[in-house]
């Protein structure tokens, strides 16, 4: 399996600083992007604290083959011990930021959004809390591998407004899912069957609210260099308001030994709080 990767982030033109973070490790083919919130630099400190705690204890139980009754609170038995890891990995850092908010004035209300994607040969994993996206490209077709919190998408899911309403809601910015506001938070995990030429995308709010999924599907079908599709992106998000922040992780999967044909399969995962 040959991956190649590219990621960018950006303040925009409206914000004075960049509360996004993304990470990129090649050693265990993880990738983690993070939209932060909250005053005086708490946001930048939160999205940071999030990907880097993630980052580092599951590259650590990955490295140790830990058995999952070594993790971060109790396992869940329909996941694979890596997306146990990764599971593990959100919660850690859930009470890390939360704890730390409870404890330092300056960093009170902080919080961050997450998402996570771990590729294997077998399979990918995805993650998310928050608002942040994850998307599959494969082919003509763009998935997204992730599942809004806030206002509007459950809005949206009980049927109470219809899409061309949401795309104007003042609602639409108000997550019902983050890390670091309470002391457990509930993730969503999805699983796919890797192909050759997946490609996948990870993103904050400051893409998506600017582009559309067609929009993100043409530019990263029409080129083959990952590091230029991410200055692509992001320079459409400027040019079309640059009202945010905008991180972009993409990520290209060739060369699949025994090139896989299953279906796309789906896991949702939410444990209570």
């Amino acid at each position: 399996m040959k991956l190649t990767a590219a990621g960018l982030s950006d303040v925009g033109l409206k914000r004075g600083s960049n509360e996004d973070y993304f990470v990129m490790d090649t050693s265990t083919n993880l990738y983690i992007v993070a939209d932060g919130m909250g005053g005086h630099l708490a946001g930048e400190i939160a999205s940071k604290i999030a990907a880097n705690t993630i980052r580092k204890n599951v590259n650590h139980w990955i490295t140790k083959n830990s058995p999952e009754d070594e993790l971060f609170d109790f396992p869940d038995s329909t996941l694979s011990r890596r997306g146990n890891y990764i599971l593990s990995g959100i919660r850690l850092a859930n009470r890390v930021i939360y704890e730390m908010s409870r404890e330092y004035a300056e960093y009170k209300g902080m919080g961050t959004t997450i998402v996570v994607l771990a590729i294997m040969h077998s399979a990918i994993i995805a993650a998310n809390v928050g608002d942040s996206r994850i998307y599959l490209i494969r082919g003509n077709m763009i998935e997204p591998l992730s599942k809004e919190h806030n206002m509007v998408a459950e809005q949206l899911e009980m049927g109470l407004i219809s899409k061309e309403e949401a795309q104007n809601s003042p609602l639409k910015h108000i997550l019902t899912r983050n890390l670091g506001s309470s002391d457990t938070v509930n993730a969503d995990i999805f699983e796919v069957e890797p192909m050759n030429n997946d490609r996948f995308l990870l993103c904050t709010d400051g893409l998506t609210d600017h582009v559309s999924d067609d929009k993100i599907l043409r530019i990263i079908r029409n080129g083959d260099d990952p590091e230029h599709l991410c200055q692509q992106l992001v320079s459409e998000a400027n040019e079309r308001g640059g009202n945010d922040n905008i991180s972009v992780s993409l990520i290209f999967v060739d060369r699949l030994d025994g090139e896989r044909q299953g279906l796309l399969k789906r896991f949702w995962y939410f444990f209570k709080k």
